[in-house]
């Protein structure tokens, strides 16, 4: 017989989450920001063709690009820092948790809720990271 765990309770029905992981390891795995970054080099590739009266306003939008890229990049770092801090945040909450879940079935219930947040949490910020 299997018995359902609180945390499952809350979690997608498992042949849903087994169809993502599968399409997620299908998909393609083109980072974002080195797309970016290959679109930007073809954009000056190509003002470098274009005639010199065109070719300014060319060159400022790669210029525009180029530092909202770095604005993303440097954003995204900042958010993965706070994430991981929240993340190092949970695992002693967890650990508190399952000390004190002999002595109190809540503690129990509440580290079976958390716990599947924290690695779904942890996925995200991996993610994340790894666009990086």
């Amino acid at each position: 017989m299997y018995v359902v765990a609180p945390a499952e309770l809350f979690l997608p029905p498992l042949s849903k989450r087994r169809r993502c992981m599968r399409e997620q390891t299908q998909s393609p795995q083109m980072l974002a920001f080195a797309r970016q970054h290959q679109l930007i080099a073809q954009l000056a590739a190509q003002a470098g063709r274009i005639g010199k009266r065109a070719k300014p306003p060319v060159a400022a939008t790669v210029r525009q690009l180029d530092t909202v890229s770095e604005q993303i990049h440097a954003m995204t770092e900042d958010t993965c820092a706070r994430l991981l801090n929240v993340s190092t945040g949970l695992v002693g909450i967890l650990q508190l948790l399952e000390v004190w879940s002999d002595r109190a079935w809540e503690c129990r219930c509440l580290h079976c809720l958390l716990a599947p947040l924290k690695r779904e949490l942890d996925g995200a910020l991996n993610d994340v990271q790894g666009m990086l």
